[in-house]
């Protein structure tokens, strides 16, 4: 079954979406708050908590792992991308595996890209994105480019959600500031 749905114009609120911290330590009772959490349980986190990310870097393009509703992707880091991007060829594959559903799908947004020019693309939900298993976002609105080449981009939907980052390139490291 094809990823091709007609939508209605796909509308966005500005809500602040919660970022968790995943510090490699898991008791009974983490792991029970963590499945049976709200948003309101995660924006305690401390303003101090600095979480390390590592990249690869291929030809000057830094890549993070990721995944997207319990799927691993590589996604570069991309500041100057302002919301998370798939292309159809990922979107597809999530749907027809289960890891995306109709629920999922938002509509139909348009998008200004590099080159200036407005295109239209499908919006879809995506209920986890986990950045190397240690930072967990939730309702990450994304956009899926028509392209099944288009890259997969890692924008500011998620880097916003954090209070810094600051990139390491010595170390191949993006440390996050959470909020």
């Amino acid at each position: 079954m094809c990823l091709a749905v007609i939508m209605l114009t796909a509308c966005t609120s500005k809500k602040k979406r919660p970022v968790f911290y995943d510090n490699g330590v898991e008791t009974e009772i983490d792991s029970f708050a963590y499945n049976n959490a709200t948003s309101a349980d995660y924006e305690l986190i401390s303003d101090a908590e600095i979480v390390p990310i590592p990249f690869i870097e291929k030809n000057g393009v830094k890549y993070i792992n990721v995944s997207v509703n319990g799927f691993g992707f590589e996604m570069i880091f991309d500041t100057g991308c302002s919301g998370t991007l798939i292309s159809v060829a990922e979107a597809n594959y999530l749907y027809q595996k289960g890891y995306l559903t109709q629920d999922d799908i938002i509509g139909i947004t348009k998008s200004q890209i590099a080159d200036g020019s407005i295109v239209e693309n499908m919006a879809i939900n995506l209920k986890e994105v986990i950045l190397d298993g240690k930072i967990r976002c939730t309702n990450v609105v994304a956009t899926v480019s028509a392209s099944s080449h288009a890259p997969l981009l890692l924008g500011n939907e998620i880097l916003n959600r954090v209070a810094a980052y600051a990139v390491d390139n010595e170390n191949h490291i993006i440390n996050f500031k959470l909020k």
